[in-house]
């Protein structure tokens, strides 16, 4: 038996042209690391806010949010979201389609690619809800 399933690799693996398989899928080189907590950093106005992390008070911000996350990062968003764009979300960190449609206005308001995920860019160019009850970028 053994001999039959290694002749029809070898048979697969020939007829495809390929001499190595891997089966793993391929993770984008331009892939973010998932935001899972947030970091508390310092605005404009000299007032605390909280920023999705990866991971509670690591201030490693290079991470993304969008549909399916569900997480402290997402609260912290959503609060900015509320706050800062006036969007009314159940404040609950799940990165549901309202959310998505939330982050979507904040964009267009910051004048960055619309895609409705999260992200460096997003991070940068929008308006954060603060501890003082402002909103002011970072």
């Amino acid at each position: 038996m053994r001999r039959i399933t290694l002749a029809a690799v070898a048979v697969l693996v020939a007829a495809s042209g390929v001499t190595g398989v891997t089966l793993a899928a391929a993770v984008p080189a331009s892939a973010q690391a998932s935001c899972t907590g947030s970091s508390g950093y310092t605005d404009v106005k000299g007032f605390g806010v909280l920023v999705p992390t990866i991971g509670n008070n690591t201030h490693q911000d290079n991470c993304e949010l969008g549909l399916g996350n569900d997480s402290q990062a997402v609260v912290a968003l959503q609060e900015t979201l509320d706050g800062c764009y006036g969007q009314h979300l159940a404040v609950d960190g799940d990165y549901g389609p309202l959310t998505q449609g939330a982050v979507e206005v904040a964009q267009r308001d910051a004048h960055v690619t619309v895609d409705g995920i999260y992200g460096p860019q997003t991070r940068n160019a929008i308006n954060w809800w603060d501890f003082g009850d402002n909103c002011a970028r970072l």
